[in-house]
């Protein structure tokens, strides 16, 4: 089962990477068509499914860690998150006054500190010793 699992993950894995390439080819050529737009609007769609489907496939493996393991990541997303967004929000400040009024900067560190932390979990089964 978990076989089948992996050679789906890299499958979509796959399918994402080559779909984002025609997408931004689509974007940056300004290709204004009725395939290209629908094309696009797919594109977003399956985005969202496959996050979807690799945050419950994470979850599904967390379920296999121990509570020593499921703590240690939780305060590496705790740090990693607010290293990040303290980062951002430096780098805003300094390259970007005007727009530093917003709480963006937030985001792109809970992203990356989401991704840091357990997106392994979503590609990578855990075999219990």
């Amino acid at each position: 089962m978990t076989k089948k699992i992996f050679i789906l993950n890299i499958f979509l894995f796959i399918l994402f990477i080559i779909s984002t390439i025609i997408t931004l080819f689509i974007v940056y050529k300004d290709i204004d068509n009725p395939f290209s737009i629908k094309f696009v609007i797919g594109y977003v769609i399956y985005l969202l499914t496959y996050a979807l489907y690799l945050g419950i496939v994470a979850l599904a493996n967390m379920r296999k860690l121990t509570w020593g393991e499921i703590r240690k990541r939780n305060l590496k997303f705790i740090g990693l998150f607010i290293l990040f967004s303290a980062l951002n929000y430096t780098f805003n400040y300094f390259f970007q006054p005007t727009k530093n009024s917003t709480y963006g900067f937030l985001f792109i560190g809970l992203g990356c500190a989401l991704g840091l932390s357990f997106l392994d979990l979503a590609f990578f089964v855990k075999k219990r010793s």
